[in-house]
């Protein structure tokens, strides 16, 4: 039984009442002048008098990076926008990589909110890439690492030059009503990449060029490794890679719901990925009430294999490794009033010959396809009161799977 601490769902966070606007502390707002220093100071500011509101008004800021820090909230009100540099010469590069737009570490008590957004300028970022890509890792716009009590409601995220928002092993965190968007062709652009413990993220529109959503492994610091209690809820998911979990799973994940959100022309809707050497126990997660509309690639893709290009074309040719602390171990999901429609396949599932994906039920699952669903490698697969409608193929293609239930 999934358990999700109730503080968390309804996180009031205890902030100073002053209001510390970045204007008072010399940022400009013309969109020209960089006003990185004038917002570090303001929050330092702020930092320093045991937390507030910092304020981002209306207006163009531009910024290189800053760091963020306890009980601080950065709003930006309604028309606010905040640039992040995208002048490759002048940006800073540390440890060999472009840093990070805006970061906490360790924070608690911390909010992101307002109406106003935050763009990446992130064209000539990808441009760069384009041309290289082996080019100096760009930055994200938002890294919170390591953080307690995390709130981001309401603001618009666009154009990252890389990843949007990363919540990486963070504990008690709502993502609420926040927009996500970024051309569909923008390279390496997710929409949010969290890992840790009790997350709530609902009623998010999300379009992007890679994963809108991917629950990354938890890196270990110091606290119990891997993902637990996920809930995401009412989200609209546009262009991108759907809801994914990987690539990896190293450290686990258990107790993930995903319910009532909306698909449409995203390359995949349910996607988990992972590999040998990065894998993990994955356990007890819902998929339920989801709507799926021409789908790219696949509407269901559970894959031991990742990068998917490395799995052998023929299953029969596969040789089982020995399981290790590693090796990818899927268990106990469960799949439930889903509909899909105009995909290219009904979707794949492919586990490996040494640990088959265990446990995995439709029920109420409905697809639509040119092709019909290939499972490999898969023990006690059922299917309830489900349907694939395939117009060039059967509707189901088996190998080392025991699969009930389907006509």
């Amino acid at each position: 039984m999934k358990i999700i601490p109730a503080i968390f769902l309804s996180l009031s966070l205890p902030l100073c009442a002053a209001t510390f606007n970045v204007r008072d502390f010399g940022a400009v707002g013309d969109g020209k002048t960089r006003d990185t220093a004038a917002i570090q100071k303001t929050v330092d500011t702020a930092a320093a008098a045991g937390g507030g509101t910092i304020l981002i008004p209306a207006g163009k800021f531009l910024t290189g990076p800053f760091t963020l820090a306890s009980r601080i909230n950065l709003h930006l009100a309604a028309h606010a926008v905040i640039l992040i540099d995208n002048d490759l010469s002048r940006y800073p590069i540390v440890k060999r990589r472009y840093q990070d737009a805006i970061t906490a570490n360790g924070a608690h008590d911390l909010e992101l909110s307002g109406e106003g957004t935050i763009d990446g300028q992130g064209e000539a970022w990808w441009q760069a890439f384009r041309a290289d890509p082996k080019m100096t890792h760009r930055p994200y716009m938002i890294k919170f690492s390591d953080c307690t009590g995390l709130k981001v409601t309401g603001v618009t995220l666009c154009n990252s030059p890389m990843f949007h928002l990363v919540t990486q092993n963070c504990t008690d965190v709502t993502i609420q009503g926040i927009t996500i968007k970024s051309p569909e062709h923008a390279p390496n652009t997710d929409g949010i990449d969290p890992s840790g413990w009790n997350y709530l993220i609902t009623d998010c529109n999300i379009d992007t060029g890679d994963d809108d959503i991917a629950i990354k492994p938890a890196p270990n610091s110091g606290r119990t490794p891997g993902n637990k209690n996920f809930t995401v809820k009412n989200c609209t998911f546009g262009h991108g890679h759907g809801m994914s979990i990987g690539g990896g799973t190293a450290g686990g994940i258990e107790n993930l719901t995903v319910d009532n959100c909306t698909f449409n022309q995203t390359d995949y809707g349910i996607r988990i990925k992972t590999l040998r050497g990065n894998g993990g126990l994955l356990r007890n997660c819902t998929y339920e009430n989801l709507r799926m509309t021409a789908i790219q690639k696949s509407p269901i893709s559970i894959v031991d294999y990742y990068p998917e290009r490395n799995a052998p074309k023929d299953p029969s040719t596969e040789t089982a490794d020995p399981v290790k602390d590693r090796t990818p171990l899927n268990q106990n999901i469960v799949i439930r009033n889903v509909t899909a429609n105009d995909c290219p396949n009904a979707g794949i599932i492919r586990g490996l010959p040494e640990a088959p994906i265990a446990g995995l039920t439709f029920s109420n699952v409905h697809i639509a396809a040119k092709t019909g669903m290939k499972i490999y490698h898969a023990r006690n697969v059922r299917f309830v009161n489900s349907s694939i409608a395939a117009e060039n193929d059967k509707p189901l293609t088996t190998y080392d799977a025991e699969v009930s239930g389907l006509k």
